[in-house]
């Protein structure tokens, strides 16, 4: 049962990072007016962090399975959502620090290749494998 749920969370999470990580690539300045115009509102960031929360909850509620890579990645993103959920409500401050950072700092494009090898990767398990 455990490989089903694997492969349907792979299904939702494979196409959404691709697409997140072409994004990335193709559309980087609107990316970052996003998160700009995000960041000046307040309301925004907490009802964000609370709708992450919330499917950070469902995600692990449904699948906290650590046993192959596919599962173990698809645990991690559900804690990923629950964690970012977290720092947005409690600490505001922390999440936009971390975002201005990572513009800073060039991660982007890093981010973008990860997103992107990690989709892949769960789109073929989803859908393929």
């Amino acid at each position: 049962m455990s490989m089903e749920l694997t492969s349907f969370f792979a299904q939702i999470w494979g196409p959404i990072l691709v697409a997140v990580a072409l994004g990335f690539f193709f559309s980087r300045k609107y990316y970052i007016t996003i998160y700009r115009d995000l960041e000046k509102e307040s309301f925004a960031v907490l009802f964000f962090g609370m709708v992450a929360m919330a499917a950070g909850i469902v995600h692990i509620m449904g699948h906290n399975v650590w046993g192959n890579l596919s599962q173990v990645v698809v645990s991690l993103l559900g804690w990923g959502l629950l964690v970012k959920g977290i720092i947005c409500v409690t600490f505001p401050g922390l999440a936009d620090r971390s975002g201005d950072w990572a513009i800073h700092a060039k991660v982007v494009p890093a981010a973008g290749v990860i997103a992107l090898v990690i989709g892949a990767y769960l789109s073929w398990v989803g859908y393929f494998a």
